[in-house]
């Protein structure tokens, strides 16, 4: 029988452990022992009142931009909590991928727009949109303003929302250090946000990092960490493979 391609390997995942389990599975597949350190958690915004605005203003939107599966989450937890039910969805209905468009159907509402380049950068290029139409974007409270620039560019009124906040899981750093301190492989990044808010952990010189995108890659490189592979897709499968051509020929 042959050999997996990461057996033996111990691979750490910085993503909180409920997003995780696609890539876990594909981890574990190809061999690997696959260790929990999340560097992060969401948790509610410090307010509402934007996002609730916009939930009992929607009809007044043309379309609605979600830029992560966490924004579809606490959107549609807060509609349940205004309304008690799911609101009409608008016209228009992006994602910035595939997980984020699946996390959207799972809510009963449909993407009309979802782009081959899973990025905010991606999403604004494939979302057209007539100029004068309103947008509105529900994302973490700090997020990167490519989307919501571009499209004001093309001439969209854009509503920028925060719907969560992304926070240091203080927990999962303690974790990352144990797992790195008994010889771990490889550590997979799947957002900027792990990189930023793990930089006091992040002395991984004995091992891998692997991340989900160019982004993410991008702020690794800006921390000092060269990333060893970049996934071709921001799924769970890419991700393994990334991870698999990272170890290839390290001891």
């Amino acid at each position: 029988m042959a050999k997996l391609p990461l057996s033996g390997r111990i691979v750490i995942i910085t993503r909180p452990r409920p997003k995780s389990g696609g890539a876990a599975a594909a981890l574990r597949r190809r061999g690997a022992r696959v260790v929990f350190a999340p560097l992060i958690k969401t948790v509610p915004p410090r307010s509402w009142k934007a996002l609730d605005r916009a939930i009992l203003d929607l009809r007044r939107y043309d379309a609605v931009a979600f830029t992560s599966a966490n924004a579809v989450d606490f959107f549609f937890l807060r509609c349940q909590k205004l309304l008690g039910h799911k609101p009409v969805s608008p016209r228009i209905l992006a994602a910035v991928g595939r997980a984020t468009a699946k996390a959207v159907a799972a809510k009963g509402w449909v993407c009309s727009v979802i782009p081959e380049d899973a990025r905010a950068a991606g999403l604004a290029k494939a979302l057209r949109v007539p100029r004068g139409a309103r947008v509105l974007i529900p994302r973490a409270e700090r997020g990167l303003d490519t989307l919501p620039r571009a499209l004001r560019a093309a001439g969209a009124r854009v509503t920028v929302v925060p719907a969560y906040r992304t926070v240091a899981d203080t927990d999962g750093h303690r974790a990352l250090r144990r797992a790195l301190a008994l010889g771990a492989d490889a550590v997979t990044f799947a957002s900027g946000s792990a990189v930023i808010l793990g930089a006091s952990v992040l002395k991984i010189s004995g091992a891998a990092a692997v991340a989900i995108g160019p982004t993410t890659a991008a702020t690794l490189r800006a921390k000092g960490i060269v990333p060893a592979a970049v996934a071709k897709h921001p799924d769970p499968e890419s991700f393994a493979q990334a991870v698999v051509l990272a170890l290839r020929g390290r001891p």
